[in-house]
C-alpha cells in the first residue's frame, strides 16, 4: 500500500466514525430521554397564551372569589391572562367533564372540591371521565369546615333544637346542599345518620343559591361554607348554630362546635384543589403547582383571601395530594355504602 492509498483509507475511516457518532445521537434522540427534554422545553415556554381555570359553581361564592384572586396574581407571574370560567351543575360533573376533554397542555385547570373527585364518581357510574385515570393532581389549596345555619326567624337555636325538631316532624325539615354528592350533601346525611333523624334534601347549584334558599325559608337548615354566610350572620339575617370543625371558628368564636353541642367526634371538613388532564406534561404540572403554592401561601394573600374568609391554607403538593385522593376515594366508598346513598 502506498502513502496515498493509506491516507485515503484513513480519511474514509474518519468519515465513517463521525457519521456513526451522529447516527447514534439520532437514535438516542428518539429515546424516552427526548421526552424529558421536550417536556422541560414545554415548561420553559409555558404559558404562551391565556390559561383557563374552570370552577363547578356559579359566580359570587367563596370558591369563585378565591379562584379570581389567584388568577390575578398568577397572570402577573405568568405574563398571560388567567381566566375563570364558571360551569356549575350536576355536582361538579359539568366542569370536570369539560376539563377532562381538554388538551393536556396546562392551559385548562379544574378547581374543585373533594366530593367532586371522590363521591360524585361513585354516585354517577356512567360519567364520561374517570377521576383516577383522566386527571393529575396539581395542588390542594385550602381546607375548610362547614357551619350549620338556619334562617334568622327560625325557632331552632342549637343543634339540640334541630335534632328535636327533625324527630318531632320527620322529613319536614328541608336542608339545602350544593348538589347531589357535594360536601354539604354528604356531611348533612352523615350528621342525620349519626343522631338518628330524617331531613329532606333540596339540592342547588352552589353556595349562593343555598344562601338565597335559607333567606327565603325555602330550606330550614344548611351545613354550608363559612365564607358566603358570614355577612348574613353578622347582619342578623341568618343564625349560626354550630361549627363542624375541631375547634370554634376564629371569625365567629361565639359559635360552638358540633362536638360541644352534644354530638362528639362529628366533623365536616373538605378541601379545594387544582387538577389538570392526566396527559399534561409533568414539568408543566410542577410549574403550576409551584407558582400557585407561592401565591396561596403569601402572607398578604393568605390574610385577605384565606383566613379572613374562614379557609385554612393547605398547600399540599402533587405527590401528597395524589395519595390523599386515593385514600379519600376508598374512605368515601365505604361511607356511601354505610349511608346507602345513591344518585337521585
Amino acid at each position: 500500500m502506498n502513502v496515498n492509498n493509506f491516507q485515503s483509507t484513513a480519511l474514509g475511516m474518519t468519515f465513517i466514525r463521525r457519521h456513526t457518532f451522529f447516527l447514534i445521537q439520532a437514535i438516542f434522540a428518539c429515546t424516552p430521554m427526548s421526552c424529558i427534554t421536550v417536556s422541560f422545553a414545554q415548561s420553559i415556554s409555558w404559558p404562551s397564551k391565556p390559561v383557563r381555570i374552570v370552577i363547578p359553581v356559579p359566580p359570587g361564592g367563596s370558591q369563585d372569589t378565591l379562584a379570581r384572586a389567584m388568577a390575578v396574581d398568577l397572570a402577573r407571574i405568568w405574563g398571560q391572562p388567567v381566566l375563570v370560567e364558571s360551569r356549575p351543575g350536576a355536582g361538579g360533573v359539568t366542569a370536570a367533564a369539560a376539563v377532562a376533554q381538554s388538551p393536556g397542555d396546562g392551559y385548562t385547570i379544574l378547581m374543585t372540591d373533594e366530593m367532586s373527585m371522590t363521591v360524585t364518581p361513585l354516585l354517577h357510574r356512567k360519567l364520561s371521565y374517570d377521576t383516577a385515570r383522566d386527571f393529575s393532581a396539581v395542588l390542594a389549596l385550602v381546607q375548610a369546615s362547614s357551619i350549620v345555619v338556619v334562617p334568622a326567624a327560625s325557632t331552632i337555636n342549637t343543634v339540640v333544637d334541630l335534632i328535636a325538631e327533625a324527630r318531632a316532624r320527620p322529613g319536614t325539615v328541608n336542608y339545602g346542599s350544593w348538589g347531589i354528592g357535594s360536601a354539604t350533601h354528604l356531611s348533612t346525611e352523615s350528621f342525620a345518620a349519626q343522631v338518628g333523624i330524617s331531613m329532606t334534601h333540596v339540592p342547588y347549584k352552589g353556595g349562593a343559591d343555598v344562601l338565597r334558599a335559607l333567606l327565603s325559608n325555602e330550606v330550614q337548615v344548611a351545613f354550608t361554607g363559612l365564607t358566603a354566610t358570614i355577612p348574613a350572620i353578622r347582619q342578623g339575617r341568618l343564625k349560626a348554630i354550630a361549627y363542624a370543625g375541631p375547634s370554634r371558628p376564629q371569625l365567629l368564636p361565639e359559635v360552638p362546635t358540633i362536638g360541644e353541642s352534644g354530638v362528639p367526634g362529628f366533623y365536616a371538613r373538605g378541601w379545594l384543589g387544582w387538577l389538570v388532564p392526566s396527559s399534561t406534561p409533568r414539568a408543566i404540572v410542577g410549574k403550576i403547582a409551584a407558582d400557585a403554592g407561592r401565591v396561596i401561601s403569601a402572607a398578604a394573600f393568605t390574610e385577605k383571601y384565606v383566613t379572613a374568609v374562614g379557609f385554612e391554607v393547605y398547600n399540599l403538593p402533587m405527590e401528597q395530594f395524589e395519595q390523599m385522593l386515593s385514600t379519600s376515594r376508598t374512605r368515601m366508598d365505604a361511607e356511601l355504602k354505610r349511608l346507602r346513598l345513591q344518585a337521585e
